[in-house]
């Protein structure tokens, strides 16, 4: 895992927040390679719109981890409460019910449409893009993209 360094390159910054991301997403419940998938699918945002895919801050009521995990499910859609509860520190943020303790309206803006409305990618572009990160970002490692499959996606094909 990358660390926050002095002095440090933004890029670097960047990528930081992206191995971050992913450790907050599953509440430090485990680590490995779908880790990395996750961050390409981060990267891959990141690159076509040079902006961070999540970029949290501290509410009133919230701290920057629990508006991180809404961002999250803004984007994807609702985590599902298996994975929600079984992290270890899932009592933090989530309610028994699998919602966020804190943030109880959610403002959902799936990666296609955030594509279209704000960085005015055209439907068909924003929708092969989306198709290609959606399986990167699978909230459950077990069901995330491959390498292999990531490599095999219609986007890609012309690369």
């Amino acid at each position: 895992m990358l660390l926050w360094l002095e002095g440090c390159e933004p890029w670097c910054l960047s990528y930081s927040k992206i191995v971050l991301t992913l450790l907050l997403a599953f509440l430090f419940a485990r680590y490995d390679t779908s880790a990395d998938i996750w961050s390409l699918g981060c990267m891959t945002f990141e690159l076509l719109t040079g902006d961070l895919l999540f970029d949290p801050r501290a509410g009133e009521d919230y701290d920057r981890d629990e508006d991180h995990l809404a961002m999250f499910q803004e984007l994807l859609g609702k985590m599902p409460k298996r994975l929600a509860l079984e992290g270890k520190y899932s009592k933090n943020f989530f309610c028994k019910k699998g919602n966020l303790k804190h943030i109880k309206h959610l403002k959902f803006w799936p990666i296609q449409d955030v594509l279209v409305e704000k960085y005015h990618f055209s439907e068909v572009d924003a929708q092969a893009v989306a198709d290609f990160m959606t399986p990167l970002l699978d909230f459950d490692p077990n069901t995330r993209a491959t390498a292999l499959e990531a490599l095999r996606s219609d986007w890609l094909k012309d690369v």
